[in-house]
């Protein structure tokens, strides 16, 4: 195959597999957040370390299917790859799955996490987090999900889950649709 085929039509099925079993573990996971939240609103509090590890992940996923459509390579065939796939899904270049930071975030987490830890040496530090967002200046969260806002807080990044959820509900529906002919669609 030539590398101007930007993916060639008997292996389109592998590229809808591997970002259906992408989404449809973040719909696991987003199923988890929703049923933990329905526990805690009744005021029971027993989850919540599954509801940071979902988000968590949530997130991870999210990384994953950003290197499908934009490629951290130079190489033509993994750059072609990214344009048909963006095409195909109509993601744009303005799409919140391009976020560099969360992908940036998972690929040096280890760097991260050093970094951070020298940064606060002194203080009041919490492991995680689940709630309303926490305004103390003193206090440093290593992880938290702020329920209010939906926003997933690791480090010094702030990650809003409901505008990048709605973009991986829409693929999700399209993918679906393309795994019945094993063929991109015409949307």
């Amino acid at each position: 195959m030539s590398e101007d085929y930007k993916i060639w039509f008997p292996h389109e099925v592998f590229y809808i597999e591997s970002l259906l079993s992408i989404t449809r573990t973040i719909q696991s996971e987003v199923n988890a957040v929703e049923f933990i939240l329905k526990e805690l609103e009744s005021g029971e509090h027993k989850n919540e370390n599954i509801l940071i590890d979902a988000v968590q992940n949530i997130c991870t996923q999210t990384a994953l299917i950003s290197k499908l459509f934009w490629t951290i390579t130079k190489d033509k065939i993994h750059k072609v790859r990214g344009q048909k796939l963006r095409e195909v899904y109509k993601i744009t270049e303005t799409s919140r799955l391009k976020t560099k930071e969360v992908r940036n975030f998972i690929e040096h987490f280890d760097e991260k996490l050093d970094l951070f830890l020298h940064k606060f040496q002194a203080g009041s530090i919490i492991p995680k987090y689940v709630g309303s967002r926490i305004n103390k200046e003193a206090t440093v969260i290593f992880r938290a999900y702020f329920i209010e806002e939906a926003v997933f807080k690791i480090f010094d990044l702030e990650y809003e889950l409901n505008p990048i959820l709605n973009e991986i509900k829409a693929l999700h529906c399209m993918l679906e649709q393309d795994i019945t002919t094993g063929r991109f669609g015409n949307y």
